[in-house]
């Protein structure tokens, strides 16, 4: 606190030195119950909300998958369309390429092609070095390489060291 300004006031007097006392007691404030919130109020650019919101939603849509493998390993890959399998596959147009695993290199990089349409979903060996074998009810059927095969739920697909069940078929 300024006490004085020198040309202007008069010299104030000393201040009475203060009385030595403990500070006031503090006094418990009793909870108060908080009031809820209210929504904020709504922007004059707002769109207006919805009557029903029940009615104004699009409903998401769900692709089902053209066939589900199982991998020997336990790995799960769902194909939902034109899906090349392989060492290390060529990509292609329209084609998602999946990598597998092969420490044996006996897959070729390009193995074999799944896909489907309306009638099912399908398998097609890729001119690979060690064929595609189809497992299905207790026999083995070899691939013709670049046929289609018809798959179905529970056939297996033996390529190179490799594996995998079919789990699924739309």
């Amino acid at each position: 606190m300024i006490s004085e300004v020198p040309g202007i006031s008069a010299p104030a007097a000393p201040a009475a030195p203060a009385a030595a006392s403990s500070p006031p007691p503090v006094s418990p404030v009793a909870p108060t119950q908080a009031s809820p919130l209210a929504p904020p109020a709504p922007r004059a650019d707002a769109p207006a909300p919805a009557e029903d919101l029940d009615e104004t939603r699009a409903a998401a849509s769900v692709v089902p998958p053209v066939a589900v493998l199982v991998w020997d390993n336990g790995t799960r890959v769902a194909v939902y369309g034109r899906t090349l399998f392989g060492r290390n596959p060529a990509r292609e147009d329209d084609a998602t390429a999946v990598a597998v695993r092969d420490e044996t290199l006996s897959l070729s990089k390009t193995h074999f092609e799944m896909s489907g349409d309306a009638s099912g979903a399908w398998v097609v060996d890729r001119h690979s070095t060690n064929g595609v074998v189809l497992v299905r009810d207790g026999g083995r059927i070899a691939l013709v390489a670049g046929e289609r095969t018809a798959v179905r739920t529970g056939d297996r697909l033996e390529f190179g060291d490799r594996s995998a069940t079919i789990e699924g078929v739309a």
